[in-house]
C-alpha cells in the first residue's frame, strides 16, 4: 500500500518535468516508456527468472481471445495513459488531479449505458452531485485552458471505457501481479509506440529533441523504473484489497497530490477550486457507501 501511494504521484511529478521543463512534449512516448519497462521487468520475472511463472488460466489464453479481448482493453488502457499525460502540459497538476475525481461519474455513466450495471437512486445522486463538484473546480481554475480541458475528458473517456471492457470481457480472469503486467504491458506499448511513430516521432526527429533523451539519460530511466514500479503496485494492492479500498486510496493519493502542488510546487489552487474538490470528494465516500 505505501509503495502504491508513493510511486504514482512520484511518476505523475517526473512526466510533468519531462514534458514541461525538459521540454519534451511527447506524452505518447513518455507513456510508452512506462510500459515498455514493465513488458521487459515482467518478461524476466515469468520467463527468465520464473519467479512467478504463468498460470494454467494464463497459459490457457488462445491468440483469438487475446486479440478480440484483451488487445481492446491494451488499446483503451493505452488511450487513458497517453490522453492523461498530455493533460499536463496544458494544466497544473493539482487541477488534472481534481478532474479525475470525476472519473466515477463517467464509469457509472457507461455501465449504465452499455447494459452491465444500473445504478441505484443514491449512487446516481451521488455521481451527480460530483459532477457538480467538477463543475465548481473548473470555474474555479485560475489558469484553464480548454485544450487541457478537452484532454483530460478524453483521458477520462479512454478510462471509464478501459474498465467497462474490463469488467465485460476480462472479468472472469484473475492474475498475477507480474502475469497480468506481461499479458498487457506488451499490448499497451505497441499501441502507444505505434502510434508515435506516425503522431510524435516525425516532430521529434524536425526539432532535434531527440538529443533530450541523451542528456537528460537519468530522468527518463527514473521515469522508466517508475512507470514498472507503478503497474506493479496497482496489481498487488488490487490483489490484496478490496476494489472498493483501491478507490480509495487512489482519491486520497490524488487529493495528497493536490496538497503537495499547492504547497511544494507552489500552484494556484482558489477556494472555489477546494471547495468543489470538497464536494467530489464527500460524495465519492458516499458513492463507495452505497456501492457496498
Amino acid at each position: 500500500v505505501a509503495l502504491y501511494m508513493v510511486v504514482g504521484p512520484a511518476l505523475i511529478l517526473v512526466n510533468k518535468q519531462l514534458m514541461t521543463s525538459y521540454g519534451f512534449p511527447y506524452p505518447m512516448l513518455i507513456s510508452g516508456i512506462g510500459q515498455v519497462s514493465s513488458a521487459i521487468g515482467s518478461f524476466f520475472v515469468v520467463k527468465v527468472f520464473k519467479w512467478q511463472p504463468l498460470s494454467d488460466q494464463a497459459r490457457s489464453i488462445s491468440w483469438d481471445f487475446y486479440r478480440k479481448n484483451m488487445v481492446v482493453v491494451g488499446a483503451a488502457f493505452a488511450a487513458s495513459l497517453c490522453f492523461g499525460n498530455a493533460g499536463y502540459i496544458y494544466l497544473t497538476v493539482s487541477f488534472v488531479q481534481i478532474l479525475k475525481a470525476f472519473t466515477p461519474c463517467v464509469v457509472v455513466l457507461f455501465l449504465y449505458l452499455s447494459g452491465v450495471e444500473a445504478p441505484s437512486r443514491n449512487v446516481a445522486l451521488s455521481v451527480a452531485a460530483m459532477s457538480a463538484g467538477t463543475v465548481i473546480s473548473s470555474f474555479g481554475e485560475a489558469h484553464f485552458n480548454l485544450t487541457g480541458f478537452l484532454i483530460m475528458c478524453a483521458a477520462e473517456t479512454s478510462e471509464a471505457t478501459r474498465l467497462v471492457l474490463t469488467q465485460r470481457l476480462l472479468c472472469n480472469l484473475k492474475f498475477g501481479a507480474f502475469e497480468g503486467l506481461y499479458l498487457m504491458a506488451p499490448i499497451c506499448a505497441a499501441w502507444m509506440w505505434g502510434l508515435a511513430l506516425f503522431l510524435e516521432v516525425p516532430k521529434l526527429r524536425a526539432s532535434g529533441d531527440f538529443a533530450k533523451i541523451t542528456e537528460n539519460g537519468d530522468v527518463f530511466l527514473i521515469a522508466a523504473l517508475l512507470g514498472f514500479a507503478v503497474n506493479v503496485a496497482s496489481f498487488l494492492v488490487i490483489k490484496r484489497t478490496s476494489s472498493v479500498m483501491v478507490k480509495l486510496l487512489g482519491t486520497a493519493r490524488n487529493a495528497g497530490l493536490v496538497l503537495l502542488s499547492a504547497l511544494a510546487l507552489g500552484e494556484e489552487v482558489t477556494a472555489q477550486q477546494a471547495l468543489g474538490y470538497g464536494i467530489c470528494l464527500a460524495f465519492f465516500a458516499a458513492y463507495n457507501y452505497f456501492k457496498l
